[in-house]
Parts: C-alpha cells; structure tokens; sequence
C-alpha cells in the first residue's frame, strides 16, 4: 500500500511516527502524499490538542466520498480514551495504541482496535522525517513527576530510559546520514537515567566522544533537576547549543506547590543567577500557566513582575485546561475562560516587548543559522539558538543551499524574527 502520516503534537509523538514508518516501510509499504492508507498519530495531553486530533480524524474520513482511504488513528488520544473512540468516530477504519507499535505491520492491512501491552520505549530504528540537518533523538519515555495539572503519566506511564549504547548507536547513524543539529527530547531529560543509576551526565559525555561537526541541544530541562554539572557541561562544551529550555509554569509559592513542581520562586531566582554568571549568551526559553484554580489577581500580577525581571529569551503561554483524574481537576476556585484568556493575552503582550528587546544585542553579531526554506528575496531558516517549530525565523540574506548551517551577521531584528546577511 502506498500511506501517508500526519503525526499530531510534540516531537516526541515526530519520533513515534518516524518509527512507524520506518516498520511499515520494511513491510514493503510507500510512504506518498497521495496514499490508499492515512495514519493519523494523535496528540492528547490537552482538551484542545485531544479536539485537534478528533478534527483531524474526521477531516480525513469525509475525503473517504471522494476518494477511499483507510484511516488509521494511532498515537496518545488512544491511549487516553481508549475503545470509546470506536463509537465516536466510525469513520476510523483502524486504532493502534502506542504499545502496539512494534507489530503495527502486521495490523496495518486489518481493521479494529488494538492498544497493546507494556510500555512503548522504542525509538530506533527510525526513518527521519525532519529536513537536514535537523533531528530529534528522544532518550527515554514517561515521566516520574506527578504535576497535579498534568495528564501525561496517564498516557505514557512512568519513565523508562532508553540504554545510553542504544542512544549512542541511533546518535551516531544520525551524524552519518548528515543531520548536524541533534534536539535531545524527552518529558523530562534531566530526570534520564535515574532508575538505572547513570544520568543526563554520563549520557552527554558517550555522545561527546562521537567524532564529527554537530549541536546538541537539550529540551525539556525541568528546573529541579538543572545541577551545577549540567550548567557546567553545558557552558564548557562547544558542540552543545547554549539554549536552555526550562518551563518554570508559575512564580509563585503556593501555585507552585498545588501544582507539584518541587521547587520554590527563590531556588527559581537562584537558578536563573547561577545560570547567567556562568553561561552569559545562554538562550533561555519557558513555559507558564495562567489561570491555574486559585491564581488570584495578586498572583498573575506577580508573576508579571517575575516574568518583567527575569527577562526570558522566550516564553510560551497556556491556558490552564481541566483535564480529566487529574488532581488539579478537582480543585476549587477553578477560573472561567474569559479571565483565562485575559491573563493570557496580557502576558504574551508583556513577553512580545521583552522578546524584541532580548533579540536586539544580537544586532551586528556573526551566527550561526540554519537554512531551511527557498524563498524570494531572502531564504528563510532559524539562528542555532532558535529551536524548531516553537522560536523566531530567521530571513538569510545570500547564496545559499537548503539544509546548511551557515555563519552570518545579523543586519535587523524584529518582534521575534533576525535578518541575516552571510
């Protein structure tokens, strides 16, 4: 058969897809465009990621009038509501949950539901989806945090790190195929390897000894788990990308501990100090919730003031969604939505000038960028210290090939956005 994939939500659900494709491409399948067959890997950590999905879904199952398709719906929104989709939405001809992946081969020509057993790690062997030269490479699966908001260890279960010579072999094929940057990811890297007794570490060190012109960079640092060695290894080693991306979720102590993050606003503000004295170009990026149950005015304005000084590179906003067995659920003082987008808006507005102004003391230095797209007159592509998909572009002045990395001076900056002379 000849199938495409729409893969849903964060890159951790690309590299699922990159795996699925890569089983069904061994089987003797095509991956095409114009596909008898759509495998639609859906996201659910959310409500409105949960209805992008279920839109998705019946997108692809109204074209079946026009043309005939299998559908075939795979990915978190199985796991999390399981066979009650059968009834939702019949025009899926197929249901695979994420631990049945592994023989997802030998269901794909069937029909019905299958969720399978265990906990899915795997992750290589893979068939990249990304354009050169960028790359996920996903360490370890679950979470072992219990954030009372979050649905998460729901759908993928507890953590399971992947072996470091598994990470290692799948690491080096990537250099070797020409992926130069490589975006660590995981629900949490920094807890990698806990169970086991190695750590972020030892695993950073094994992937260290590969030779070769790449980046790394690490994703999802939770800030309880962001140690003085890491910050060290991080400022010292050339090859890993000074960007650090820690979603902190709030600034004050009590929606804090509600929440269950484990730390305090104080050991947030010691961090932060401990990470710009040592690593003064660091790119910082993180997430916060506005309108968490019980966040009152006093704390959304203190917050403000938190996010105004500590002047993050980037920041991105949710809304906090009520999320079904969550602890968070069934507190009191839940906040109605119009508030919540408020809060919402005022933020981002707040974030958007410290953002620019950030952005400006890059003006006439040389940087690295990765080029990514054709397009008249400028190229289009990110700094390094842009990750994909979530940060600024950059508008890339010169001759130039898509998939290179490049070193450029930045001539302009916008609200997110450089323009780069090579």
């Amino acid at each position: 058969m000849k199938f495409r994939i729409i893969s849903l939500g964060c890159p951790k659900n690309l590299v699922e897809s990159e795996y699925i494709t890569k089983r069904l491409e061994d089987a003797g399948h095509t991956l095409s465009e114009e596909g008898d067959t759509v495998v639609i890997n859906t996201c659910a950590f959310i409500s409105d990621a949960a209805r992008e999905s279920i839109e998705t879904i019946i997108e692809a199952g109204c074209n079946k009038e026009e043309r005939p398709v299998k559908v075939v719906v795979t990915g978190c929104l199985v796991e999390r509501f399981g066979e009650k989709l059968k009834n939702l939405l019949p025009e899926v001809d197929l249901f695979v949950g994420r631990n049945a992946y592994g023989r997802i081969e030998a269901l794909i020509e069937g029909r019905g539901f299958y969720k399978g057993e265990g906990l899915f790690s795997e992750a290589y062997p893979k068939r990249p989806l990304t354009k050169k030269p960028t790359a996920y490479l996903k360490i370890q699966e679950g979470c072992n945090n219990r954030c009372s908001y979050c649905a998460v260890p729901m759908i993928r279960g507890g953590l399971v790190s992947r072996p470091i010579e598994n990470i290692k072999k799948e690491f080096e094929w990537l250099i070797e195929e020409g992926f130069r940057e490589i975006n660590i990811i995981g629900q949490d890297i920094t807890s990698y390897g806990i169970k086991d007794g190695v750590g972020l570490k030892q695993l950073l060190s094994a992937l260290l000894e590969v030779r070769g012109d790449y980046h790394i960079r690490l994703l999802y640092l939770h800030p309880k788990g962001i140690t003085d060695e890491l910050i060290d290894i991080i400022a010292r080693e050339e090859r890993i990308i000074k960007y650090i991306d820690m979603p902190i979720q709030h600034s004050e102590d009590h929606i804090l501990s509600t929440m269950g993050r484990g730390y305090k606003k104080r050991d947030l503000e010691d961090l932060l100090e401990k990470i710009r004295n040592t690593i003064p170009d660091a790119v910082l990026r993180t997430t916060v919730i506005v309108g968490f149950p019980g966040e009152t005015e006093e704390d959304f304005l203190a917050l403000c003031d938190s996010i105004e000084k500590w002047q993050f590179d980037m920041l991105g906003a949710f809304m906090y969604s009520k999320e079904e067995k969550t602890v968070a659920a069934s507190l009191k003082n839940q906040i109605k939505k119009p508030l919540k987008q408020k809060r919402y808006e005022r933020i981002m507005a707040l974030q958007g000038e410290i953002s620019k102004k950030r952005l400006k003391r890059f003006i006439n230095r040389r940087m690295k960028v990765i080029v990514e797209e054709e397009g008249k007159p400028y190229m289009t592509g990110r700094l390094l210290i842009q990750a994909p998909d979530i940060d600024g572009l950059a508008f890339i002045k010169g001759p130039c090939t898509s998939g290179e990395i490049r070193e450029g001076r930045v001539v302009k900056t916008l609200d997110y956005d450089v323009i780069v002379e090579l």
